[in-house]
């Protein structure tokens, strides 16, 4: 969407006005007509969008409402890519299925000192697809506190793989950002 954060509020025209509309109107935010002028309805839409997303709701496309409207159309954004061979033998994964998969990662968790909270989700986001997002926070690390991994998988027939592993951090007090980002703390 954009790689390159562009100011964008109400007067504002051209490409990166259509390409805002267009990611609004994906995330049912309705900025009118898709015309790439910032008009009085495009401004209501980023305000709505900015309100669900905690940010200021000022109308006023900048830095962080760029960077959550890219996490919510690209929900592989500001992960940090992970080798799929080596997380599958760092993790010991010999699980095939997208449960089992889960509950083996959920069991090397139960051996770590630190944590003081743990969570496994699994969505099935479309059929023959799995994605299983696990978060561990308090860990007993100096400059991470805490650690989400997107486990991404696809059933081929009756047999499912790994297809993408990626990663996000969030850092202790003082040590970097306090967002998830694929960014390594300090």
């Amino acid at each position: 969407m954009n790689s390159i954060s562009i100011l964008l509020q109400e007067g504002s025209q051209g490409t990166e006005v259509t390409k805002l509309q267009e990611a609004l109107k994906d995330l049912n935010f309705d900025p009118g007509i898709i015309d790439g002028i910032f008009g009085r309805k495009t401004k209501q839409a980023v305000i709505n969008f900015q309100k669900s997303q905690q940010l200021v709701p000022d109308g006023i496309v900048g830095d962080k409402t760029w960077a959550k409207l890219n996490a919510a159309n690209n929900p592989r954004f500001n992960f940090q890519v992970v080798n799929v061979q080596e997380f599958i033998s760092f993790e010991g994964i010999t699980a095939t299925n997208p449960k089992a998969v889960a509950a083996q990662l959920f069991r090397r968790l139960e051996d770590e000192e630190g944590r003081n909270y743990e969570e496994i989700s699994i969505t099935y986001s479309r059929e023959g697809t799995s994605v299983i997002l696990y978060t561990r926070i308090g860990l007993a690390d100096d400059s991470a506190r805490a650690l989400r991994h997107r486990v991404e998988l696809k059933r081929d027939q009756n047999q499912w793989e790994i297809i993408w592993v990626g990663r996000q951090f969030q850092c202790q007090p003082g040590r970097g950002h306090q967002e998830w980002s694929g960014i390594v703390c300090s």
